[in-house]
């Protein structure tokens, strides 16, 4: 397949005719767009949901904080609340992470005393 290569001549007034065409274009592009505070949010992340966290004396006393793109939420442990699904779902990330991390530096935590048997350390 051949390339055919075409030269255009253009005068600086009909270069900046033709630049300016196209700043309008990319303005009017910019201006149409939804910005995202102007998109409806999903209604099911928007829906109650009970949840109840765990209350102890020590670790787990405080009430938790929760945002989910700058909407915030404190969430008081020991007693049934009502949230949004959306902090329910944050929550529920975010313990299944703590779970992902302790079983990853359990896996670390082998491996080192393993290798430092076979060192003899």
């Amino acid at each position: 397949m051949s390339e055919t290569k075409t030269t255009l001549r253009l005068t600086s007034s009909e270069l900046e005719q033709i630049k300016n065409q196209l700043r309008e274009e990319l303005r009017q592009e910019l201006v149409q767009r939804p910005k995202p505070a102007e998109c409806a949010p999903d209604p099911y992340f928007e829906e109650y949901v009970e949840v109840q966290l765990f209350k102890d004396g020590k670790d787990y006393r405080d009430d938790v904080f929760v945002s989910c793109n700058g909407e915030n939420c404190l969430i008081k442990r020991g007693v049934p609340v009502m949230i949004k699904r959306k902090f329910a779902l944050i929550l529920e990330q975010s313990a299944r992470q703590d779970v992902s991390a302790a079983e990853y530096a359990g896996e670390r935590r082998r491996e080192f005393a393993r290798r430092a048997r076979e060192l003899g350390l």
